[in-house]
């Protein structure tokens, strides 16, 4: 059985979500998305949450499609060399293709 071919995107924000939603379109991708918060954040919301009015905070479960994996932590270094991020809780994450 072959390996499957990993995409890694790093940061939840509006690029970072469009990025892996658009990668699931390719059946032979993994796709993993990695932001230190557990939620989305609406960042043209924030004026309505300054004052009460908004959440603007998202479950990643409804801004993200279905197969994109998520890991809650911060990416300190990367390893173009070896293809591999180095997690703050110590974790490395390998990837074929990073975003």
């Amino acid at each position: 059985m072959t390996r499957p071919t990993d995409a890694i995107v790093v940061g939840g924000g509006y690029a970072g979500v469009i990025a892996a939603n658009r990668l699931t379109t390719h059946p032979d991708l993994r796709v993993t998305l990695i932001n230190p918060r557990p939620t989305f954040v609406e960042r043209i919301r924030l004026h309505q949450h300054a004052i009460g009015a908004y959440d603007a905070a998202l479950s990643f479960t409804d801004v993200l499609a279905p197969s994109v994996r998520r890991t809650v932590d911060t990416v300190t270094r990367i390893d173009p060399t070896s293809r591999s991020l180095e997690l703050a809780t110590g974790d490395v994450a390998r990837y074929d293709y990073l975003v």
